[in-house]
């Protein structure tokens, strides 16, 4: 099956990496400007998102500092062990990370450039992760200094849009692709098994239950959301829960909520959804008052609190305490788009945004 336009292939792939500290000009990646005029990267509030500092140092030698304040991020990865380790996949630079919170960043030897969909931590050993980009998985045993590759998909017009790891079972990993396929491993990586296959559409993302590891969720592009309630043996499509929201079955973002036991939140073309019992029904959210035409790009609740809910708009961030009864918005403190909210699973007063590419 043809890749579907949403999904292009990888970025450009040549990489030149500047560094002009004294007249504090940058360039990494694709782009040069001054550092203090460039507001991407990431940026971090520690008072639940009420003031944001920019993070984007990179620390040289001779105690020179650049920048990622350039670097388009599309999702943030927090080590489920240790809260201060983050990982950034980026649209044209490959994997960065921090061992520090943000305060500075580093970039591996190899996976430093390209389109990075997913980066996956190993919820017992830290120094195993997975990464993917284009139709590749690879993997690494030792803090990302070394990497392999256990899987490659045999077409490569398909990508592997998302990886997880099963919490419990650290040898069980999920993998979904752009040709609508979903695939399990038992071994770490080294041989996969098509567990499901949805004709005709994209595997958004791959969520496995917080509370419960058996349950394991699969968003498509426009065909709603399937589970499994058996760790992926078999599969049910839970359209018929979604059947009184019109267009709910334009995927935009899902998670699970943590806090509650069986605890969805789905956005779609319809708006925000909440499920309690694992997707068998579902409750609207009313949304704060936007204009026509608003589009949500990113989603996080908060996971020792099911009421603290985030969700980011072309321009703004907006977020309730109470369940969405009442909603408070402010601008984004960049003028990018916000493609990816991450909540600190330990200190849940602190919150990230990852800028994505300037605004149209």
């Amino acid at each position: 099956m043809k890749l579907k336009n949403k999904f292009i292939g990888l970025a450009g792939l040549g990489l030149t990496l500047v560094f002009i500290v004294s007249g504090c000009t940058i360039k990494l990646g694709g782009g040069s400007a001054t550092a203090e005029k460039v507001d991407g990267g990431i940026w971090k509030s520690i008072d639940s998102a009420e003031t944001w500092t920019q993070k984007v140092d990179v620390p040289l030698t001779g105690g020179k500092v650049a920048s990622i304040a350039n670097i388009d991020v599309a999702k943030i990865a927090l080590d489920p062990q240790d809260h201060n380790t983050i990982y950034l996949a980026t649209e044209t630079e490959g994997i960065i990370y921090s061992y520090d919170g943000g305060n500075s960043w580093q970039k591996f030897r190899s996976l430093n450039r390209g389109k990075i969909r997913t980066v996956a931590v190993d919820p017992v050993f830290k120094c195993t992760l997975y990464a993917t980009t284009g139709n590749k998985l690879y993997k690494s045993n030792d803090c990302g200094r070394f990497w392999e590759t256990p899987y490659f998909h045999q077409n490569n017009e398909v990508v592997l849009t998302t990886a997880v790891i099963d919490y419990v079972n650290r040898e069980v990993l999920y993998l979904g692709t752009s040709d609508g396929e979903i695939l399990k491993s038992l071994d770490g990586g080294k041989t996969w098994t098509t567990v499901n296959y949805i004709k005709g559409v994209v595997i958004m993302d791959i969520i496995i239950d917080p509370n419960n590891h058996n349950f394991v969720y699969a968003a498509t592009d426009d065909k709603g959301i399937y589970r499994s309630s058996d760790s992926g043996a078999t599969w049910e499509s839970l359209a018929k829960s979604f059947k009184p929201f019109s267009s709910s079955n334009k995927y935009i973002g899902l998670v699970a909520d943590k806090a509650t036991d069986g605890g969805l939140i789905h956005v779609s073309r319809y708006g925000m959804l909440r499920s309690t019992d694992r997707g068998d029904s579902w409750q609207a959210i009313e949304l704060l008052p936007a204009p026509k035409n608003t589009s949500i790009y990113a989603l996080a609740v908060n996971p020792k609190d099911s009421n603290e809910i985030y969700y980011s708009t072309g321009s703004s961030l907006v977020k309730t305490k109470d369940g969405g009864q009442s909603w408070s918005s402010q601008e984004l403190p960049f003028k990018r788009l916000c493609k990816a909210i991450a909540i600190d699973f330990q200190e849940t007063n602190i919150v990230y945004l990852a800028a994505f590419k300037a605004r149209n």
